[in-house]
């Protein structure tokens, strides 16, 4: 099957300049909606496109730099033999390595695969030229829509009404040549034609019948004026039944499947091309969750894994098919960037326990849920003080994972995204690796040393947002207050005795027997426990201490957050 090997892309649209090699199977290209991942998908579409014409604009160039060409170079494998030989005088060769070697008289071109670069090039003229082309310096050849036709690319987009049509150089027409079995006896310029003769001659049985009577009282009248007409019947005229290929559509009853829902749209279309077993092809998805439910979506990646007979292309935004493939088919696309960025597979837990980080630009990594749920009370506190959200900043909260968390702030931080930490200091072993991540680029907000989030906040907040806690912890998961009592003094022999208020009054020794109690019984280790500490927090955060070391975690914080 032809196999996109290198991809070439210069001025186009947001993608100043890119170069990427490309491997079989499945490549699964994420990242933000700016990064150039639909541009990238529409660059192979646009190279090896089967139109003769394609309208261009200055809004397709880099930054509408007209006097810039776009130039979109594909380098293919596994050429169908005819384009091969035609084009023979520019074929090059893919060493082992990858590289695209134009010397095939060297001895490192012996072992190469055989390949062709298809050139596009569009010029302030806006007029589409595409060519094949090397590094020989030979001047380069025209490459007819035909030839690029056979390179098998289809596009899964909004605009695939016409899959469902017989018109030639769609799927369905090759689809319909490949399963037809006198398909090699007929001109391909003829198919209609041999289709709609044998209609004819079905609708002009049932016509004879319903006209019979017609006919014998016609030809006895004709018989006495003296005209012969034995051979009069009644048929349709061959110029009343001009149709052409685009006329005959896929229905389902009577509905076109052009009216059906956009999902099932989609997942029909790509029916379609997945039925064509020879020649395979390059399949470009775009957005590929689009339309579908989770459950869908999932196994409609899961299917497409396991296709090794075909090249797919897709693009997402959703977390479900993150999920459902290894980091092996996961490439990130970040804007600007020259290639694409291959997720290792050391990170596939981290992958899996927090895919929505890889859409963002900047990611903080929470040690747990009260972490992670304190950190969206804090979005949500910004919000209400009219400061942007985390969102609109492109920044995501990551889960750690807990001891995961060195783990994954290094993960983030090798695959370039801006990496803080969110965490405690109450381990040793965790507290010796902190200044290794600091050195490389990690910023961390943590903790005073041996204390955990809890301990810390029941040292440093005001007695009112204390008592705001420890009220909030009597109404939750049926405790009631005399088992608060008793969870936070178990500690002290003896137990003072039960009251109502024992929580009131403030205390050095009560704030410490709270943090450790909390630590310890996990009264906070949810999401939405961590949001309403962290509601508590920012609430009152003003008023806090500036030397308290919640006040200086979180303002440092809050400083990246906006830098």
């Amino acid at each position: 099957m032809a196999t996109l090997h290198n991809l070439k892309i210069k001025n186009f649209r947001g993608i100043q300049s890119f170069d990427h090699n490309f491997d079989n199977g499945l490549i699964c290209i994420i990242g933000r909606g700016d990064s150039g991942k639909s541009t990238i998908l529409e660059a192979i579409n646009l190279v090896l496109s089967s139109s003769w014409t394609m309208s261009f604009y200055d809004s397709d160039f880099y930054n509408c730099q007209t006097n810039n060409p776009i130039e979109i170079e594909a380098t293919i494998i596994n050429i169908p033999e005819k384009q091969l030989a035609k084009y023979g005088m520019f074929v090059r060769g893919i060493a082992a390595n990858g590289n695209i070697i134009d010397d095939m008289e060297s001895e490192e071109a012996n072992d190469a695969k055989a390949a062709l670069t298809i050139k596009l090039t569009v010029t302030k003229e806006l007029e589409p030229v595409w060519t094949v082309i090397n590094n020989r310096g030979q001047e380069p050849m025209t490459i007819t829509a035909a030839d690029r036709a056979k390179m098998n690319v289809s596009s899964i987009s909004d605009y695939i009404d016409r899959h469902f049509s017989l018109n030639k150089g769609n799927p369905l027409y090759t689809l319909f040549k490949l399963l037809d079995e006198d398909g090699a006896d007929i001109d391909e310029g003829n198919v209609m034609l041999e289709i709609l003769r044998e209609t004819k001659t079905r609708i002009d049985d049932g016509i004879a019948n319903k006209f019979d009577n017609v006919i014998k009282k016609v030809t006895e009248t004709a018989t006495q004026l003296g005209v012969n007409a034995e051979g009069i019947k009644a048929s349709i005229d061959h110029r009343d039944i001009s149709i052409k290929e685009n006329k005959v559509c896929l229905h389902e009853s009577d509905i076109p499947l052009r009216l059906k829902g956009k999902g099932a749209r989609r997942l029909l279309s790509l029916a379609i091309q997945l039925s064509i077993a020879n020649p395979n092809w390059i399949i470009l998805i775009d957005e590929i969750e689009q339309g579908l439910e989770p459950d869908r979506v999932q196994h409609l990646v899961s299917v497409l894994a396991k296709i090794t007979n075909s090249q797919i292309f897709l693009t997402t935004h959703s977390r479900n098919v993150i999920v459902e493939l290894p980091c092996s088919d996961l490439f990130l696309m970040v804007k600007n960037a020259q290639s694409l960025l291959n997720i290792p597979p050391d990170l596939q837990g981290c992958v899996r326990s927090n895919p929505e980080a890889l859409f963002m630009k900047r990611i903080i990594v929470c040690e747990g849920a009260t972490e992670i749920g304190i950190c969206r009370a804090l979005d949500r506190n910004r919000q209400l003080s009219n400061k942007i959200s985390l969102a609109c900043l492109g920044i995501g909260i990551a889960d750690g994972g807990g001891n995961n968390m060195i783990e994954r702030s290094r993960g983030f931080n090798s695959l370039g995204f801006s990496t803080s930490l969110l965490c405690d200091s109450d381990v040793d072993n965790i507290n010796t690796i902190k200044n290794e991540l600091r050195n490389i680029g990690i910023s961390i907000f943590d903790c005073e040393n041996d204390k955990s989030i809890e301990q810390q906040l029941f040292s440093d907040l005001l007695w009112q947002q204390i008592i705001q806690l420890v009220d909030y912890r009597i109404q939750i998961d049926g405790f009631d207050n005399q088992s608060v009592f008793q969870s936070t003094y178990s500690q002290k022999q003896p137990m003072p005795d039960f009251t109502e208020d024992w929580y009131k009054t403030e205390s050095d020794e009560l704030r410490v027997l709270l943090g450790n109690a909390s630590k310890k019984s996990d009264w906070y280790k949810r999401i939405d426990h961590g949001m309403i500490i962290g509601k508590t927090i920012f609430e009152s955060f003003e008023n806090l201490a500036a030397n308290k070391k919640t006040k200086q975690m979180f303002e440092e914080l809050s400083n990246w957050i906006d830098s």
